[in-house]
This record gives C-alpha cells, structure tokens and sequence, in this order.
C-alpha cells in the first residue's frame, strides 16, 4: 500500500473514532476556546465566480455561531493547488482552512509527477454542495443541444475551442470525457478562474465551455450567451428546458462539488465544531436558498462520510484524468 493510501485510512479511522464520542471534544474544545481569533478561509480561485461566492457565503453564515470572522483570501493558480499547497504547509490548528473543490481534492493532483499538495495533505471538515454546470456557447454559434454541438464538432475538426477556467478543473475534465467517447477534437484555452474566460465567449474568442451558474445565469437570462446542456445530476429548477449532458451520454455522469478542508492534522474536536456548524448553517431553509440561487444543492455529511466521498472520486477522477493523458501545463 502508498503512504496516501495509508493516511486516507488513518484519516478516516480517525473520524469514525471521533464521531461516536462528540460530546465530549466538543466540551473540551469549549474550554478550549476555539476559535480565540479570526479563522482564515483560502479560495484557490479569483474573486466573482462560484468558488469565491461560496467561501464569502459559508464565511459570513458561519461566524455568529463560531464568535469569529472567517476571513476570505483569494489564491488562484496551478489548477487550484498552489492555494492548496499553502494551506497544507500551514499549522494544523483550525486557523487556516480553505474551499476545496473535486478539482483540488480529485483531478489536478492527477495530473503532475509531483503536485504542490495531495489530496493525502488534507481532511475534509464539510461538504458546501453539488454544483451545476452549464453547458455555454457564443451567442452566434447555431447549436441548440450538446448532440448538435458534438456534431458540429465533428464536422469542423480542430476549428471549434472552449474554455475552462484552468487546467484540470472539472469543467475541462467534462469536455475532455466527451471529446474521448465521442472521439471529435476541440482546442482547450485554460483561464485562471471563469471571469475572463466568459467575457472571452460572449465576443466570440471561444465557442463554449462549462460555466457555473452564478456567473452563467445573468449571461443567458440577458440573451448573451446560449444554454445547451447541465452537469448536474438532474435538471434544474432556472433552467428545466436544459437537458442535463447524462441524458445525451449516460457514461458521462460527472458533477463537481465544493468542500471546506483542513490541513490534514487539524484535531478531531476542531473538524467536528466546524463541520456540526457549517452544516447547520447550510441546511436550513435560508442556507439551502442561498445555495440554490447560485446553483449548488446542498449536502450536509458527517466528517467521515465527507472524506469516504473524496477518497472515492480521487481515484475515480483521477483514473480519468490519468485514462484522458491530461497533464498540468
């Protein structure tokens, strides 16, 4: 066995240890006094799309309940792992946590000799949510499905590119998976975060890409760009004409999903406070809308159910990834 494979296991023995004796960390954390002082939150994406959004939400949901400011920091770059290497070389105290996506958690260590950090590196605190991404093309490009989109493809080899925004994000994977099955041959343009990557389809520069909701949604509603199919794992309430891309290619069922994570030596009593609050924070009726207004549903999950989640994409996912011959850039 690895030494990943073995630090998963010790992780998740660890909070299943945990989780039948939580009343009493959770006293001693209180006499603790975690959190005595503001609790960093590192995004590995720039601000305005998704991922921030999402860190900006779970901070400001969260902080009566835990008496201190999350404070957000943007750290975009190498496919989300050089926020994520900062955070793995931090001290594992609960002051330094950060939004960890499938992209950081499953695919971009997949795809370097040696990544910046690992999956191995952390433990995962709470799950944020499932997100939809839409399948988006330039106003002009007259495709109405993903089957056309494939067919024009198809028909105009190497001519039609998408974007994505960075290497090895989910949203590059999707596109990558179809190219595979469908065997058709599209340009990737690699964005750091969704931003200009968007403002560079709705001129024209690109021919589409997977965008997520929050950044997508104003863009379709204003007739800027088109919608022609979801990666979700149903269709969606703003958009219920949008077939989802598993009713086209039932083999292609990925969604990407949010996380908060720690680095991988946080105590058990800390993980425990901070997922029991983010969780309650998220699931209810108000932290469920939030979430449905920016596309993401919400999924609240024990600390071991969580990391059992991300034990099994890392090595779905980065099957794929290592299946596609995709390589960090």
């Amino acid at each position: 066995m690895n030494g990943s494979f073995l630090t998963r296991r010790r992780l998740l023995a660890q909070a299943a240890a945990a989780g039948g004796a939580l009343a009493l960390p959770l006293s001693s954390l209180a006499q603790g006094g975690y959190p005595d002082r503001p609790i960093k939150l590192l995004v590995p994406f720039p601000p305005g799309a998704l991922t921030d959004t999402l860190g900006r939400l779970v901070a400001e949901r969260v902080r009566t309940a835990l008496g201190q400011p999350l404070v957000v920091e943007n750290r975009p770059g190498a496919g989300t792992l050089l926020g994520a290497s900062v955070v793995a070389k931090s001290p594992p105290d609960g002051y330094q946590l950060m939004v960890a996506t499938s992209t950081t958690l499953a695919i971009s260590p997949a795809m370097y000799a040696a990544p910046p950090a690992t999956p191995a590196d952390f433990i995962g605190v709470a799950m944020i949510g499932a997100v939809s991404l839409y399948l988006v093309t330039r106003p002009d490009l007259k495709v109405a499905n993903l089957g056309e989109l494939v067919t024009e493809i198809r028909n105009t080899p190497g001519k039609l590119n998408f974007g994505s925004p960075g290497n090895g994000t989910m949203h590059h994977l999707i596109v990558e998976m179809i190219k595979a099955q469908e065997k058709v041959q599209a340009t990737h343009v690699a964005y750091q975060g969704s931003m200009t990557a968007l403002q560079d389809l709705m001129t024209g520069r690109i021919d589409f890409m997977f965008l997520d909701a929050v950044a997508a949604m104003p863009q379709i509603q204003a007739g800027k760009i088109n919608a022609i199919a979801v990666a979700a794992a149903r269709r969606t309430q703003a958009l219920p004409q949008v077939a989802t891309v598993a009713e086209t290619f039932p083999q292609i069922d990925l969604q990407a999903w949010q996380t908060v994570a720690a680095p991988r030596a946080t105590p058990m009593p800390v993980v425990q406070r901070l997922n029991a609050e983010i969780n309650k924070a998220l699931d209810s009726a108000e932290g469920r809308a939030a979430l449905q207004k920016v596309g993401v549903d919400a999924n609240p999950m024990s600390v071991q159910a969580l990391n059992e989640l991300i034990a099994r994409d890392e090595k779905r996912l980065g099957d794929l990834v290592r299946a596609a011959g995709l390589k960090a850039s």
